[in-house]
């Protein structure tokens, strides 16, 4: 090339891909260490609190706190941890108040994946407190935040990308999760639907390393295969006569998803009106949770032993109806009044609680045969799908409590038709509600960038008219000024020597300029740019627009890796949104069909 010859400049500033994937699979190895160590240190810190509070004494034994014998004085109970949230959200962090994963959404979202060293103590602690003192949520969301700021705070440390960073983050997740539920594939698929938002390898091995990690661990601490284990007996129904009550489980389990976070938000919006300090309404919220909780004190606390029962199909109807009614009730009042702590747990009651409740009217009206146990996991799929909208996880993770691989069908028949269901009549999930009210737009699709899709060539514009560098600068200024259409449609024009070969560019700026100093009778090649950024045609799009960001630039002639200085096309932002337009189009013009 010559030293007129325009080059094509490449900027690759980061090291190869799989360096950095070998990188970050390297630290997924600390992160689901200390992320499986803090969710065992919760789960501990959570029996102690709850022993303490309700039966009096101090014991890491796991016990639920519904056979307290402390009477009417339970009612105080969750008012007292209410109390101690708002203490620490006044003057510790209110990044600590809500149930986990929307804050780690956000923080995913809005702050490049940081979260504050402050919060990643404060949010497991105050979650303990909440779910010890009877506050009726599960630890999972708690682990989950406490594992994703590991991974942040770990991603902070050592020099990584803000992609990167989200990684480490969703591997904490993911690790904290599965050391609760013991289901590191749903972990990893959570991670991906809530967090990363993104399908690659980049992304999926180190989150996939950090679950199957804390999987390991807890198998070496004692901890069950299946978490929630299904007798034979209720996995055995003719897929013919209740794939209709499957479906229709989800239908009823997506309306009430839609219904229970309208009324989370109408809570909110009650606590918030009232004419008291923020900080009583902690405090308010748990004296709801104590007085429900005095009635059924079922509802009190994580719940993993009602779950049970509600799988072996051990409780009435009658008794279905109430605990679950309840729990919904007090999660929503302890949700809406700020207080801290996880909504898996709660999730999978309602739902399972919804969908015992509608196999059993399904047994009754006739026509099927079903388990109220495989109905029951079937609606705790569907209202976890719909409420979450995390539709891959909460079927995958169906399969692995229960370690029962012949439920998959009628879960997943449940779990798409609530899905669909609540996307109909709602946008916004559980989930990614509190971070939309925040002025967030939580990504509903993995759509893949179209621009690394596309190569120049696929978008590029004709070279268009070229102007010799013989071409005087007033004739030019003149023809531009006359609204010479093969000339001013752009606002720079490609130059040619003459052999016709690239030889550079002039903007109207470079004409201007050139007119006030004088230079109206010069040639165009005096004043013309010779160095030039140049895209070729089998380039990535993404590639050159992230050139042309860079270097401040609005367009580049495209030219033959063969022959820098031959003209083959030229990339400018209008060829650029055009393929923006062509992506959309795809997705949603109607093409006529033959009927």
């Amino acid at each position: 090339m010559n030293g007129n010859a325009p080059a094509a400049m490449t900027a690759n500033t980061q090291p190869p891909t799989d360096k950095r994937l070998i990188m970050l699979s390297a630290l997924a190895i600390p992160v689901a260490l200390l992320s499986t160590l803090s969710a065992k240190a919760l789960l501990l810190l959570i029996a102690g609190i709850t022993q303490l509070m309700f039966y009096g004494h101090w014991s890491f034994e796991w016990i639920a706190p519904g056979t307290s014998v402390r009477g009417a004085w339970v009612i105080l109970i969750p008012a007292f941890g209410g109390g101690v949230i708002a203490l620490m959200a006044r003057f510790g962090s209110r990044a600590i108040i809500g149930h986990g994963i929307p804050e780690v959404m956000q923080q995913v979202l809005a702050n490049r994946s940081r979260i504050s060293p402050r919060v990643a103590i404060l949010k497991p602690l105050s979650s303990a407190i909440s779910i010890g003192t009877g506050g009726p949520y599960g630890a999972e969301g708690p682990v989950i935040a406490t594992g994703s700021a590991i991974g942040s705070l770990i991603g902070q440390v050592v020099t990584v990308t803000a992609v990167e960073r989200k990684t480490l983050l969703s591997a904490g997740a993911a690790a904290g999760m599965t050391a609760v539920f013991g289901c590191p594939v749903a972990a990893t698929l959570l991670a991906v639907e809530l967090l990363l938002f993104e399908l690659n390898a980049r992304s999926i091995v180190p989150v996939a390393i950090a679950a199957a990690i804390a999987q390991a661990l807890r198998f070496s601490w004692g901890g069950p295969a299946a978490l929630f284990p299904l007798s034979t007996s209720d996995i055995q129904s003719s897929p013919v006569s209740s794939a209709v009550a499957f479906a229709l489980i989800g239908i009823c389990a997506g309306i009430l998803a839609v219904a229970a976070n309208a009324a989370v938000h109408r809570s909110e919006h009650l606590f918030s009106r009232l004419p008291i300090h923020w900080m009583w309404s902690p405090v308010l919220g748990g004296l709801a949770v104590g007085l429900l909780g005095w009635i059924e004190p079922r509802i009190f606390g994580a719940g993993y032993d009602v779950i049970e029962a509600l799988l072996r199909a051990e409780y009435p109807l009658a008794v279905i109806a109430l605990v679950c009614s309840l729990k919904l009730l007090s999660w929503v009042l302890s949700l809406g009044s700020g207080t801290s702590g996880g909504t898996l747990a709660p999730m999978l009651i309602i739902g399972g609680g919804l969908g015992a409740l509608v196999g059993a009217a399904c047994n009754w009206i006739g026509g099927v045969e079903m388990s109220l146990g495989l109905a029951a996991l079937a609606g705790m799929t569907a209202f976890f799908a719909s409420g979450s909208r995390a539709v891959f996880a909460s079927i995958v993770l169906a399969v692995e409590i229960t370690q029962e691989a012949m439920v998959l069908w009628p879960v997943s028949i449940a779990a798409a038709a609530a899905l669909g269901v609540a996307y109909l009549l709602s946008h916004r999930s559980i989930m990614s509600s509190p971070v939309e009210g925040r002025g967030l737009r939580v990504p509903m699709s993995f759509d893949a960038d179209i621009f690394s899709q596309l190569s120049v060539g696929q978008v590029m514009e004709p070279p268009g008219n070229t102007i010799p560098g013989s071409m005087i600068v007033s004739k030019l200024a003149a023809a531009i000024a006359d609204h010479d259409p093969t000339l001013s449609r752009r606002t720079s024009l490609l130059v040619t020597d003459d052999k016709g070969q690239l030889a550079g560019i002039i903007t109207r700026s470079d004409l201007f300029t050139a007119l006030q100093a004088g230079q109206a009778h010069v040639e165009i090649s005096h004043i013309m740019t010779r160095e030039l950024v140049c895209a070729f045609p089998d380039e990535s799009l993404h590639a050159v627009i992230d050139r042309m960001h860079t270097l401040g630039i609005g367009r580049v002639p495209v030219v033959t890796r063969d022959n820098p200085q031959k003209l083959v096309g030229y990339l400018g932002r209008t060829a650029i949104l055009a393929a923006r337009q062509k992506h959309w189009s795809e997705q949603n013009h109607r093409e006529r069909g033959w009927l």
